[in-house]
């Protein structure tokens, strides 16, 4: 197993995992939903993300195969505030035929690590509530819950082969 940055050339096996994280989720809450037919604006979305300076998406290679991902984000708050150095992990995915063999725990050591270097002072994330799985292992890594993200759709969700005028 390697767990090394992603680069260009992983951007569609990062597309692929991404979408299969958004569809699992999607069980979830209809705010995990995603229009099928615009991959190339994901794609594009995901690299303008990949090049962001304070973001950093971890791949996770078993036998030349992307196995997972992990998004890292780091970013600086109000001076006045005892946390402002906030390390912020988002997409992370290990898929089914990978699982349990400790590749998200690499993930999230190596996302870590970056975060300490940037000048990390605390570490968030949101697990969907459903999620049991994630619950209990973001819970053996450490983070426990401090506030409940609520989430009101204003909008009914599109339907699955609907897309934006």
């Amino acid at each position: 197993m390697i767990i090394r940055p992603a680069t260009r050339s992983d951007l569609h096996a990062v597309y692929l995992v991404w979408c299969e994280l958004m569809d699992t989720h999607a069980a979830y809450h209809p705010v995990f939903g995603y229009y099928r037919r615009a991959e190339v604006e994901l794609k594009h979305m995901l690299q303008q993300r990949m090049r962001e300076p304070y973001t950093r998406f971890f791949v996770a290679e078993v036998s030349g195969e992307l196995a997972g991902i992990l998004v890292a984000m780091y970013q600086v708050g109000h001076h006045g505030l005892h946390y402002k150095h906030r390390g912020y992990i988002a997409e992370t995915m290990v898929r089914p035929a990978y699982r349990r063999l400790g590749i998200g725990r690499e993930l999230f050591y190596a996302a870590r690590q970056w975060l300490l270097r940037e000048g990390a002072d605390h570490l968030e994330l949101q697990v969907a509530v459903p999620n049991e799985v994630g619950q209990r292992f973001w819970a053996a890594m450490g983070f426990a819950p401090s506030t409940y993200h609520l989430v009101q759709p204003l909008l009914p969700p599109p339907g699955p082969h609907e897309w934006p005028a």
